[in-house]
């Protein structure tokens, strides 16, 4: 009998230590992912590090998580992420999918390490999840695509109930313009002006520092333009002028869009 139970303890020793290795919360090194970005889109996020360190890893952890803490966070990734396959770049990207837009999601990184330890975690970012398109606006009623819904992300009619914007020119004079201008049932949004000529990566950390003008319904544009947009909803929206073709009733404007469907706080 002794010796059968021996049999089964050996047995059972065995299987438990053939089971699937659990990475530890524990930290080994000093090596931890640094420049921490995060570029949003339309119910998904890029997440994009570095890692400058040499030591041998496992992979990686990505935390997307509602919870600031991020107390008890599983990594949204299933299983390590081994990296991306462009290691000459020196950044690791991972596209995060079927995130919802509106939601703040705290966002993290983690090594793992060779022995399946945890690196502590990169900085944290706050990030939104919303449309960031180029879109061509036709002039008000010359087409089907005269206007465009910033929370459906879809092109509508400028008279439409759900439309954000519309464009328009006179006497050689281009203009955005809020859809109440149309009709006073239709939606009050306010535009203004930014005094800023850079990328849209450079702007979403500078907006609450650069000048503004004060908020209109009305804007006269040109290229290049960045204007930013308050919502009747109290929303926002960056808008920059890419261009503009065609003349009279069939000139057209081209426009970068990136909306932050959170109300009250503009997080790009």
């Amino acid at each position: 009998m002794k010796k059968y139970i021996a049999i089964l303890v050996v047995l059972t020793l065995t299987i438990i230590g053939c089971g699937p290795k659990q990475v530890a919360e524990e930290t080994t090194t000093a090596c931890v992912p640094g420049n921490l970005q995060v570029d949003v889109k339309d119910g998904a996020m890029d997440v994009i590090w570095e890692n400058s360190c040499d030591n041998l890893i496992s992979g990686y952890n990505i935390y997307i998580s509602e919870d600031k803490n991020q107390n008890d966070a599983k990594p949204y990734n299933n299983g390590p992420f081994p990296g991306d396959t462009n290691p000459d770049d020196g950044k690791e990207v991972y596209e995060a999918k079927q995130l919802q837009n509106g939601k703040k999601y705290y966002v993290s990184v983690k090594i793992i390490n060779a022995d399946q330890t945890l690196s502590k975690p990169s900085e944290q970012i706050l990030a939104v999840c919303g449309p960031r398109e180029e879109i061509e606006l036709s002039i008000r009623y010359k087409s089907e695509n005269d206007g465009y819904s910033f929370k459906d992300n879809n092109y509508v009619r400028a008279d439409d109930i759900d439309n954000d914007l519309y464009f328009w020119s006179k006497d050689g004079v281009d203009y955005i313009s809020s859809p109440h201008k149309l009709d006073g049932f239709l939606k009050n949004n306010k535009l203004s002006k930014i005094a800023f000529t850079g990328e849209f990566s450079e702007l979403k950390t500078k907006l609450n520092s650069v000048k503004k003008s004060k908020f209109t319904d009305k804007l006269e544009i040109k290229k290049n333009d960045w204007i930013l947009m308050e919502t009747a909803e109290k929303k926002h929206a960056l808008i920059q002028i890419l261009g503009f073709s065609g003349n009279g009733e069939d000139r057209k404007s081209s426009m970068f869009i990136a909306f932050s469907p959170v109300a009250g706080e503009m997080i790009f």
